[in-house]
């Protein structure tokens, strides 16, 4: 017996049938659950290219314009627009949705790259790479130093760089960290003009000895019969002391050098940070 048979022998079945049909549909179509923010994978590539100390102006004239008139004659632009700041343009390009992220993203580098020799020579090489709003942060950490206790900034800075980003990095489910507020720790280096006259040193002395006595260079080896011994020669300073201890070796202005003269000597040593260009407040 099929199912219209039963329905035609029995009209009060296939009434509670229908109406149970229908009671139940509507009860699990307004319980079906919905997200709000749905995963969407947005077709979006941002272009960010540098150019140490270049005006805004000239970062819109001489690189915005000719990367954004290259990629207009890609297929399935949606929008363009660009921000253009001190030495940096960063171009955003939104595709529509039914456009491949992976495929557009080779459309635009192989269109900058037919663009390159419209571009100045001074820029730096341009990233090309999509971005997702999902990618944004969900999460933000404030590393505060307790009050009166010696703690400097530098030492904030080194032990987030050097231990806490790794730690964080391997927890499960950690994608992506950003530093907001972080400044790299360096070495600063503070000439002092008189004791540089007096011993005829230039600052051009004071670079060609960094880079000749703060480097590590390898050092051959040793050959003992038998045997071989790789020889390395620990050229880098690892402290503001150490670096103090190093020496001039030369003059590049070419006056004789009658004794060697030590960092120590024409400046002061600290370990510092890099120039603070952002920062970042709580509450």
């Amino acid at each position: 017996m099929t199912l219209s048979d039963a329905s035609i022998k029995n009209p009060v079945f296939a009434w509670m049938l229908m109406i149970g049909l229908i009671v139940f549909g509507w009860i699990g179509f307004h319980r079906m659950g919905i997200s709000q923010l749905p995963d969407v994978d947005f077709p979006i590539v941002t272009v960010t290219v540098t150019w140490e100390n270049a005006s805004p102006e000239i970062m819109e004239t001489q690189v915005a314009d000719p990367i954004e008139g290259a990629v207009t004659a890609i297929e399935g632009i949606r929008d363009i627009y660009s921000t253009s700041r001190l030495g940096e343009t960063d171009i955003t390009i939104e595709f529509n949705l039914n456009r491949s992220i992976d495929a557009a993203v080779q459309d635009v580098q192989s269109h900058i790259a037919q663009t390159a020799k419209n571009l100045p020579q001074q820029i730096d090489p341009p990233i090309v790479q999509k971005t997702n709003p999902e990618d944004q942060p969900i999460m933000w950490l404030a590393l505060i130093a307790k009050p009166n206790s010696g703690t400097r900034l530098v030492d904030l800075c080194r032990y987030v760089n050097e231990h806490l980003r790794d730690d964080i990095a391997m927890t499960p489910g950690v994608g992506d960290i950003r530093l907001g507020g972080y400044v790299d720790p360096n070495l600063r280096i503070w000439l002092d003009a008189n004791k540089m006259n007096a011993r005829e040193i230039t600052a051009e002395d004071v670079l060609d000895g960094i880079s000749t006595e703060h480097a590590d260079v390898p050092s051959g080896y040793i050959d003992n019969g038998p045997k071989e011994f790789n020889v390395r020669v620990y050229g880098e300073a690892y402290s503001p002391e150490e670096f103090s201890k190093l020496i001039i070796p030369n003059r590049i202005r070419g006056t004789a050098r009658y004794r060697a003269f030590k960092f120590g000597e024409i400046a002061t040593i600290e370990d510092g940070l890099n120039d603070v260009r952002r920062i970042s407040h709580m509450n």
